[in-house]
Order: structure tokens, then C-alpha cells, then sequence
């Protein structure tokens, strides 16, 4: 039997325009560390009252003395490392604080490893353990409040765009971006931008200092830019490391893409698809650190949830009969065909008719079981079996059925680079929108999906799981 679509979109929703994870500059920079050193040396001194409720003894000062120059270099070390002075991925206030109280979570651990190998340089667990919830509330206030007065209208800087090519795909370009946020845009006319680019030498001129229009966009100070014709594959690693050194976005704006989606800086016109360049966030050897963490934390997963799930399957077999689990074909990692796994939520008549449905709130083919598995997304914890199969990462894009993929790449160009990582039991459209979406929702599914894979570290991963869990316990939606 054939499958259809029921209620196939006319026209997808384009992804609304929101905050991409940004580069911060020097002076934010500064802001932020010495905020943050402040509060740590508070934290620790309260840490420490707490611990022993007084100072009156001076070996006990002078050991608080040092345990707090170590407490708050080391917090200052794991903050850099994770990248938290440099970039970040929020799009909230919220965000901002489940991020920072990871981070503090996850720097717990080599302050416990390193006091308890010299503990001449600690005072107690429970002064740490003190120290560190008062972290949580001091800094992951004060980061929160100052993520929102840097994304207040009087702090935000202007956009500095320039857009390099041929006068007349200038012209279309800048009419298409349409931002009025009071952004400037440079035009600089080339004629052969790839030619000029080809004749340049790797080894000599390693900042592009010899060209020209390069030179005339960095000196111009621009934030973004935007190319209208694609360079040599040579040299694209070689511009985007130079680029990147100098906190410039590059992105392209070929004309053979016109009256296509724009994913990135498109406000309202749609006449032009800017791809953004970047360098690959997810190396092999990242890869290979991003799957050892599926594995390990999966399989503890697994045996903190069994009861759990004994207990589901016990419940959907004693509701409806077998199976308890279902299986489903989804688009994985390369575009490969996958099962997934789920405990059964719905009858089995659910498409006896041979027409693919989207699952809805409120769902009249849900049994009274699945509905309870549903609401606390138990039925996706067969997927850790996935997870350990290869087929699936904790995080990562949701796949989707073969006959939406086909239908989505069709609508929304880019959507086949959901695949060039593997699919998640959670992700970053996860925890930005509601569980059940219409069709209509893809674009800005999609959206959040790119940010994923072109913006991926290892503690993006640990946030979103983070964050996961936190919704999950306090305020899960629907």
C-alpha cells in the first residue's frame, strides 16, 4: 500500500530571524571575566562561612586564602576552556543561566579531583559544595542579567556587511537583505572575484593582506561578509581561517539561487540564498570524543531507567496487547534509512489507511498509556538501544520519516545538512520549541538544526542535555 501526506503544506514557514551564537568582543569579554572573578571570590568566602561559620582562627585564614586562589583560577580556566568567554550559544536569559550552571556543575569535577590529590590546597567538600551552589546563584544571576543588557536595543551593535562581486548581484543582494536595524553595508565591485583569489599565494600572504577587496572589508571594520560568487575550493579553508581570526562571518550569495529560502540573514526578501561558510565544528576526532560520551552516558541511562522501563512495557501491554515496542523507518546520519525505536503510544489501526500523519496535541489515535508516556516523553527511551546501535546520538537533529524528508528538502533548501551528523534522542530545536509541531513549523525547525551542527561542542552537548533534564523535572510544555 502506497503512503500519502495528509494535509501537505502549500508553502513551508521560512525560519523566523533570530540570534545566532556570537563572537564576543574584547571589551564584553573583559566585562564578563571580571564579574565573574568578583562573584567567585564572594562565593568562596560565603562557601567558607558557611562551612565553618566564622574566621577567627588565622591557620584557618590563611588555608582560605589559598583554597580561594585556586577555587577561582580553576573556575576561570574551566569557564575559557568551555568557551564561555569567547562565544555564546543563548538565545535567552534562561539559556544563559541552564548554560552557566552546567558549566559550574561540570567544573566541580576537577576541583574535587585536584583537592582531593593535594588537599593541602582545600578546606572540605562541603566548603566546595557550599561555594559552588552560591556560584550558581551569583554568577548564573549576574551572566543572566547581563546576557539581557547586551541584547538590549541600546547596547546591540550595528551589523558591518560587505558585499563583494559584481555591481549588478550587489545591487540584488543588498535589496534583498532588507535588515533596517540601522546595519551598514559596504559594496565592493569585483569583477572575477574568484580569479582574484586564484592567483594569490598560500604560503606568502597568509592574512590575504594582497587582496585587495579583502583588505578594504577588514579595514572597513565588517562584521559579515558576503560573497556573490563561489572561490576555489583551494582557498576557502585558507579565507575562512583568516576570517575567523578576525571575527568575520563569510557567507555566499551565488546567483544561480535566487527565489530560494534564505536561512541566515533574511529579514523579509526571498529573492536571495545566503549560505554562511564555515569552518567544520564536528571533526573526526571530536566525532570519535562525541560518540564515547554516547556510549557511556547511554548506558548509564539504561540502568538508571530499566524500572522505568519495565514498568511502561508491562503497561502498554496490559493496555493494548503486543508489540509494546514500534518501529519505524527514519533518515539518519548520510541519508541512510534507520528503525527507530519507541514504546507503542498509539492503536494499532493509527494509519491503517496508508496516509503519513504528523502526531498532534491531543491526538485522538494516542491509547490512555501512550498518552501518559507521551506527556513525559517515556516513549523515547527504547531510542538509548539506538544510541548504542550507532544509528543515534543523545543530541542531534530529530529524524524524520523518509516521505517528510523528501517532501522538506523539496521546500527548504539546506535540510539535507541535518544529515551530515547523526540524529538525536534531544537537540537544539528540542528545547527551543514544543515536542508536537505542525509541518509548517519545519523552516524554523530547520534553523535551529543548522545552528547545531555549524556551531557544535562537546559542551553543547552537555548543556542541551542539561537543559533537557531541566525541563523535564520543572516546567516541561507540551
Amino acid at each position: 500500500m502506497s503512503t500519502q501526506i495528509v494535509e501537505q503544506p502549500v508553502r513551508l514557514k521560512a525560519p523566523a530571524l533570530r540570534p545566532a551564537p556570537n563572537v564576543y568582543p574584547v571589551s564584553w569579554t573583559l566585562v564578563l571575566l571580571i564579574s565573574d572573578v568578583l562573584l567567585f571570590i564572594v562565593a568562596s568566602c560565603l562557601g567558607a562561612f558557611s562551612g565553618f561559620h566564622h574566621w577567627n582562627s588565622p591557620r584557618i585564614e590563611s588555608h582560605l586564602v589559598i583554597a580561594d586562589v585556586f577555587y577561582v583560577a580553576l573556575w576561570v580556566v574551566v569557564f575559557d576552556r568551555l568557551g564561555l568567554y569567547r562565544r555564546t550559544f543563548a538565545l535567552s536569559i534562561k539559556d544563559e543561566l541552564y548554560y552557566t550552571v552546567a558549566a559550574l556543575i561540570i567544573g566541580t569535577v576537577p576541583q574535587l579531583i585536584l583537592f582531593t590529590i593535594y588537599p593541602g590546597i582545600s578546606t572540605s567538600r562541603i566548603v566546595l559544595l557550599y561555594a559552588l551552589a552560591y556560584s550558581i546563584v551569583l554568577v548564573g544571576s549576574s551572566r543572566a542579567i547581563l546576557h539581557r543588557i547586551r541584547q538590549s536595543q541600546w547596547l546591540r551593535s550595528r551589523r558591518r556587511i560587505s558585499i563583494v562581486g559584481s555591481a549588478a548581484h550587489i545591487a540584488e543582494v543588498m535589496e534583498n537583505l532588507q535588515l533596517g536595524d540601522g546595519s551598514q553595508t559596504q559594496a565592493i565591485v569585483v569583477e572575477g572575484l574568484a580569479q582574484s583569489l586564484g592567483r594569490i599565494d598560500l604560503m606568502r600572504d597568509a592574512d590575504l593582506a594582497t587582496v585587495e577587496w579583502f583588505d578594504r572589508a577588514r579595514a572597513w571594520g565588517c562584521d559579515s561578509l558576503i560573497l556573490t560568487e563561489i572561490i576555489p575550493p583551494h582557498v576557502l579553508c585558507h579565507v575562512l581561517e583568516v576570517a575567523a581570526r578576525q571575527h568575520i562571518s563569510l557567507s555566499f550569495a551565488p546567483r544561480m539561487t535566487r527565489h530560494a529560502y534564505d536561512l541566515s540573514l533574511r529579514t523579509d526578501g526571498r529573492q536571495v540564498l545566503i549560505v554562511p561558510a564555515r569552518l567544520r565544528a564536528c571533526t573526526p576526532r571530536v566525532q570519535l570524543v562525541k560518540r564515547m560520551m554516547d556510549i557511556a552516558l547511554a548506558s548509564v541511562a539504561l540502568l538508571i531507567f530499566a524500572p522505568v522501563m519495565l514498568l511502561a512495557a508491562l503497561a502498554v501491554y496490559l493496555e493494548s496487547g503486543g508489540p509494546v515496542l514500534y518501529k519505524q523507518q527514519r533518515i539518519g546520519a548520510s541519508g541512510l534509512p534507520f528503525s527507530i525505536l519507541k514504546f507503542r503510544s498509539m492503536r494499532h489501526d493509527a494509519e491503517m489507511d496508508g496516509q503519513a500523519r504528523w502526531a498532534s496535541k491531543n491526538d485522538a489515535r494516542t491509547t490512555r498509556v501512550g498518552a501518559i508516556l507521551r506527556r513525559f516523553s517515556f516513549d523515547e527511551l527504547p531510542q538509548l538501544f539506538n544510541v548504542l546501535r550507532g544509528d543515534m546520538s543523545l543530541v542531534g537533529p530529530r529524524p524524520e520519516r523518509p516521505i517528510f524528508v523528501d517532501l522538506f528538502r523539496t521546500s527548504l533548501p539546506r535540510y539535507d545538512e541535518r544529515h551530515l551528523v547523526r540524529p538525536g534522542i534531544t537537540g537544539w530545536s528540542q528545547v527551543h520549541m514544543k515536542r508536537v509541531l505542525e509541518t509548517s513549523a519545519a523552516g524554523e525547525k530547520l534553523h535551529y538544526d543548522l545552528q547545531y551542527i555549524e556551531n557544535w561542542s562537546l559542551f553543547l552537548d552537555i548543556a542541551v542535555l542539561f537543559q533537557t533534564l531541566c525541563e523535564f523535572l520543572f516546567h516541561r510544555a507540551a
